[in-house]
């Protein structure tokens, strides 16, 4: 991303976590490390614990130690236990990672407690590595979401500890493949390394044998060194060497404790000693300098921090009373900051990385690329979670709320921050706790909902407003539309520029008029809710139609328009629906899109002329059983498909109707009982909307189904694709390659699966043609085949995979008999420049959708434009087009914390790279300039 726009009051994405100015702390050794002996090989000891927050518990079980049949493991405990032998030997260390389970620790402690353990902070034994509220996931988590989270545990830490407090270390053990982006956003942090453990397992071998397993991350193309990282892979995995476990509070019994009674007869200093001196030289040839990091801890662990500490002090008095008699072995408590200073002195040039470290085998046949589609209602529903706290940011700030809603807001952003972790927004959880995560974020959202409401009143002039909302619109129900005759409707636009969104409202009855802020009427019309929408199992509603309208919404600001009942038939215009039995075409803006005679589409005429072939069908893979040589199913984790060919729904029954309205055309396709789709083109724009409904899906065959759309094109696309790394960078793909090693090709699908947060693209550089596929969730895509896009878009699998979750991914829906989804799809065909500088903004404009509030109305609509604010805005202008507000909230007292950030790539748009463009936010009586 290029160079960040610095205003006033701005906390830079360049410094993604606000970094002001701290009082002078005394931060003990601050990560020197004393003991590292360059003569001698440097073994550290890195005490620590892997603390989920959810997987196969809720956050609450895990954290009070509840529900241990499904696991063993109670953080409190845990916490309570390693700050206890902290205070007893000031020569052992620990590091802590997961803020959202620390904070909740902290908050029951005693005053006098809390001092002790600021001491522990202060004179360095008790470090905290990434700090954020989680240790996110990095394939299905948005950066805005990744920044905010951070954000979030550090001033907790921050706020909490001061300088001491602030981590310097990236620590993503456990999520299953890395991204670009996220070592980007940690160089951009002022993190010094960032340290994991999962890679392809091709990859790794070949980085062993080559003592490659340290490198030099770039983690992009525009900012230069700035975005560089130092990179730790952890050849071991992240629990400590085979024998030297002493998890004493787990169900799996422990490794043997050190007896160094020179009486017993079970004495074993010398053969343990042996036995890890032994193993530290051997792991010593798979890293480059001589210091090696042994992570002592695994998941859950530390419950008896005692048995750990006790052996770890006799490991480390026996070991380096070696060095007497010649051993060249130093080992000692450590951090993964003081490694750093290791390798430091040790002044190696490491090897450089630009690509990513996606899809992530661990084996032939698993392909850790399932997780990328998997719960695709939750994934939907925490992007749905991510614009509620936006909105709900913002408004504080332009109402002054001045830190008065900060209790209302904080839950929201908290369980936003435990949604990005690596099994949450992964899908990688147990049912029950993905129900939780669910049901904490309907109750968080509702907190922040009551900010909206009373902010909104603040700006729209009337405090006895009621500003009410309806969660079902994603399945075509709302409450206030079907049971009220005169509605306010305020759309509220949380992005920095200027929006036209079709508004769609659940009705009963056909006779509406709608106005415009200024009490114009506007153009509106009436259609039928298809079909598949009316029969979703959990749609409760009356409606049968949607009054459709078009609202502008001006940056950081609303619109609000009205709505009266009632009124003469005649100003509603009713869609026309026909069966479609003859070929026909439909003009967008500047396209005319094509489809054959049974509905299906066909072809595609762009504005120069060209015509592409176009063809969109939604096809499944069978799901791997358990019943191969390799017993490696498809399920939460991993996708594996029963073959590399899709299977192809009946396109000869496929059933499909043209509605067509004063503006839009839709074809409603019925694909089959369970799939179908409304294709909507516009005439003001060259967007085609993918409406799709896909579920229950059966598995009376015994057989697990992912279910793809996929685009096809006569495109020439050379193996070459594009998706996007956390919603920022556009990454180049290749078919059946990585950059970095020989690919064998084991899984020919999988194996070409990577994350599609935001849109996956193809382009013909011949002809200049880019087409584009935005998504409104996080999901897997790929290129299987020349000129064809497709993404996953539903699982329902019938095994485990084996990889911990213990639980097939069989998501039982409402009533039990599988899950249902709605989403959407946005293509567009256009040149290449055109793509990269319209895809981004379009990207932001899904993301940032506009909040709908309403609110019941007496009176006429000239007397409610006349006494309300109708339309507003927080910026003078909105802002430049390579400009994006990244962040607006109320910080500190009276200080608010902005970011902006430049909306390109350098190489998407060299006309847009730079801007000296004065901005000016202003809120309801103040300017924050």
């Amino acid at each position: 991303m290029a160079f960040p726009l610095a205003v006033v009051l701005l906390a830079l994405i360049g410094s993604a976590v606000c970094r002001p100015q701290l009082a002078p702390t005394t931060c003990v050794d601050n990560g020197q490390c004393k003991q590292i002996d360059p003569t001698q090989l440097n073994v550290h000891l890195v005490p620590h614990t892997h603390d989920d927050v959810g997987w196969l518990k809720t956050v609450d079980q895990y954290f009070y130690g509840t529900r241990n049949g499904d696991q063993r493991a109670g953080v409190q405990y845990i916490i309570d236990s390693v700050v206890e032998q902290l205070l007893k030997n000031e020569t052992r260390k620990f590091i802590y990672v997961e803020t959202a389970f620390f904070w909740k620790w902290w908050q029951l402690q005693t005053p006098e407690h809390q001092e002790r353990v600021k001491k522990l902070v202060n004179d360095g034994q008790l470090e905290f590595i990434n700090g954020g509220w989680c240790m996110n996931d990095e394939a299905a988590a948005h950066y805005q979401s990744i920044v905010d989270q951070m954000t979030w545990g550090h001033r907790r830490l921050q706020d909490t500890f001061g300088e001491c407090g602030i981590p310097r270390i990236g620590w993503q053990i456990d999520p299953f493949g890395h991204s670009r982006e996220q070592a980007s956003l940690f160089a951009q942090m002022a993190f010094d390394a960032v340290f994991f453990y999962r890679i392809d397992y091709e990859d790794h071998n070949i980085r062993v044998k080559e003592k490659r397993m340290e490198l030099l991350w770039q983690g992009t193309d525009d900012l230069g060194k700035a975005s560089d990282i130092f990179t730790h892979i952890m050849e071991m995995g992240y629990g400590p060497p085979p024998g030297f476990s002493w998890e004493t509070a787990r169900d799996n019994p422990s490794d043997d404790a050190i007896i160094d009674d020179p009486e017993s007869e079970d004495y074993n200093v010398d053969k343990i000693v042996d036995k890890f001196i032994t193993y530290a030289k051997q792991y010593s040839n798979y890293y480059a300098t001589n210091n090696v990091l042994f992570p002592m801890g695994t998941d859950f662990c530390y419950e008896d921090a005692n048995a750990w500490f006790k052996n770890m002090d006799k490991l480390i008095k026996y070991v380096n009373a070696k060095k007497v008699n010649g051993s060249n072995v130093n080992v000692f408590y450590s951090t993964p900051t003081c490694y750093l200073n290791g390798i430091h002195q040790a002044n190696h040039t490491f090897t450089t990385k630009s690509d990513d470290f996606f899809p992530y085998a661990s084996y032939y046949h698993s392909y850790w690329t399932g997780y990328f589609t998997s719960r695709p209602a939750l994934k939907r529903y925490e992007k749905v979670g991510n614009n509620a706290l936006q909105v709900c940011k913002q408004l504080d700030v332009l109402s002054l709320g001045n830190g008065k809603n900060e209790d209302k807001i904080t839950p929201l952003r908290e369980w936003l921050g435990v949604m990005q972790h690596h099994d949450a927004i992964a899908g990688t959880e147990k049912q029950h706790v993905s129900d939780n995560y669910a049901l904490k974020l309907y109750k968080t959202i509702e907190k922040c909902q009551s900010v909206v409401d009373e902010s909104l009143n603040i700006l729209i002039g009337d405090k006895n407003l009621n500003q009410l909302f309806c969660n079902q619109l994603n399945v075509s129900a709302c409450a206030v539309t079907e049971g009220t005759d005169n509605i306010a409707v305020t759309l509220y636009n949380a992005f920095g520029h200027n929006i036209n969104r079709v508004v769609r409202l659940p009705v009963t009855s056909k006779a509406y008029k709608v106005f415009d802020p200024k009490g114009n009427a506007v153009k509106s019309d009436i259609v039928a809710i298809p079909e598949s929408v009316l029969s979703l199992k959990e749609r409760k509603s009356k409606a049968k139609d949607e009054l459709v309208f078009e609202a502008q919404v001006p940056a950081l600001g609303f619109s609000t328009y009205l709505l009266k009942a009632n009124s003469v038939q005649k100003s509603i215009n009713e869609a026309k629906i026909t069966k479609i039995s003859d070929a026909f075409t439909i003009k967008s803006k500047s396209l005319n899109i094509r489809f054959d005679k049974t509905g299906a589409l066909n072809s595609i005429e762009l504005k120069n002329g060209k015509v592409v072939d176009f063809k969109q069908n939604f096809e499944f893979y069978k799901a791997k059983d358990n019943n191969d040589d390799f017993h490696q199913p498809s399920g939460a984790y991993v996708f594996r498909s029963d073959g590399d060919s899709p299977q192809l729904y009946n396109t000869t029954t496929l059933q499909a109707d043209l509605v067509e309205t004063s503006d839009v055309k839709e074809v409603r396709q019925k694909v089959s009982e369970y799939v179908s789709q409304v294709i909507r083109i516009l005439p003001n724009n060259d967007m085609i909307e993918f409406d799709f409904v896909v579920g229950p899906i059966p598995v009376d065959d015994k057989i697990g189904k992912e279910i793809i759309s996929r685009w096809e094109t006569n495109l020439t696309t050379n193996g070459l694709f594009y998706t996007d790394a956390n919603g920022r960078q556009l990454l180049e793909r290749k078919r059946d390659f990585r950059p970095t090693w020989k690919l064998t090709v084991y899984e020919e699908i999988a194996g070409n699966y990577y994350p599609v947060n935001s849109r996956i693209a193809i382009r013909d550089e011949k002809q200049d043609i880019q087409m584009t596929v935005l998504n409104d969730r996080s999901q897997g895509g790929s290129s299987i085949k020349d000129g064809s896009v497709e993404l996953m878009v539903h699982r329902r699998d019938l095994y485990d995979d084996h990889f911990g979750v213990a639980e097939a991914l069989n998501e039982p829906g409402v009533d039990g008999k599988g899950l249902q989804i709605r989403g959407k799809f946005w293509v567009l065909f256009t040149s290449i420049a055109e793509a990269a500088e319209a895809h981004r903004e379009m990207a932001y404009d899904i993301l940032l959708e506009p909040s709908l509030t309403f609110a019941k109305i007496s009176g006429s609509v000239e007397e409610y434009v006349k006494s309300h604010k109708t339309q507003y805005s927080g910026l003078t202008k909105e802002l430049p087009k390579n400009v994006h507000l990244l962040t607006l909230e109320q910080w500190k007292g009276s200080s608010y914390l902005i970011r902006l950030e430049h909306f390109y790539q350098q190489k998407e748009s060299q006309s847009l790279f730079s801007s000296q463009t004065p901005i000016r936010i202003v809120s309801n009586r103040k300017e924050l300039s």
